[in-house]
């Protein structure tokens, strides 16, 4: 039997779906590229100690100076010495050096897109963008508890229309493309697929009668075609 040579750690849940949005932007490219690997998953409390133990780097400090831990990560047995990273960016640049596909149109971050997708993934995948969708507070309430803090009745529903105004300024951009398909290059993944594709599996997973439920009723249907076209690229072993 072969050995498969690329680990992947993502993140247990209690469902049978992983529902972190920077672990599915991982997991998105690694299907999308057709790459064999096995998934290794890591209970939330686990973190940092595997990571430790498995020689993973930190991904930032906490302010007091500690390292902080934390997944996607993944271990690239393929060569000597393995690869090892974490972070899901420079994951995906790396999948990207090391499994580049022959045909150059399928790059999921072509070199002269990559200002372009950093502009993206600031105003969408950033805690003050288009994933405050997945949260209920700013940051610097955490430490006080959920139900002082969730926002609520007016303040709730202007949110929501904070985000639907954003979702559907998407769509109409990319509508502007011309060709097929749904995605922002068309039928192919790109990076920013998989960041907003992440939040959007995230979302239909965690809190699938609230944030799906209204996502998928904005720009015309617009994002239940999305997710349609992202569903070839969504499998988890």
């Amino acid at each position: 039997m072969a050995v498969t040579k690329i680990i992947f750690l993502d993140i247990l849940t209690v469902l049978p779906v992983p529902t972190s949005p920077n672990t599915w932007k991982v997991r998105l490219t690694l299907n999308y590229k057709e790459l064999t690997y096995r998934t290794k998953w890591v209970e939330t409390t686990d973190i940092e100690s595997v990571c430790k133990s498995l020689g993973i780097p930190p991904t930032s400090m906490l302010p007091d100076g500690t390292p902080k831990y934390t997944l996607p990560a993944l271990i690239d047995n393929t060569f000597t010495p393995p690869a090892v990273l974490s972070d899901s960016n420079p994951i995906i640049e790396y999948l990207e050096r090391t499994y580049p596909d022959p045909d150059s149109s399928r790059a999921v971050c072509p070199p002269a897109s990559c200002a372009l997708h950093a502009i993206f993934e600031y105003h969408v995948a950033q805690p003050h963008g288009i994933a405050s969708t997945s949260v209920n507070v700013p940051k610097r309430h955490l430490g006080k508890k959920l139900e002082d803090i969730e926002l609520k009745g007016k303040d709730r529903e202007e949110h929501w229309n904070k985000i639907e105004r954003a979702f559907d300024l998407l769509a109409t951009s990319m509508r502007a493309r011309s060709g097929p398909g749904e995605l922002f290059t068309g039928s192919n993944l790109s990076l920013a697929d998989c960041t907003l594709g992440g939040l959007l599996l995230a979302l239909r997973y965690d809190s699938p009668d609230e944030a799906w439920m209204k996502v998928s009723s904005w720009s015309n249907g617009k994002w239940i075609r999305y997710m349609a076209a992202l569903s070839k690229w969504t499998a988890v072993e």
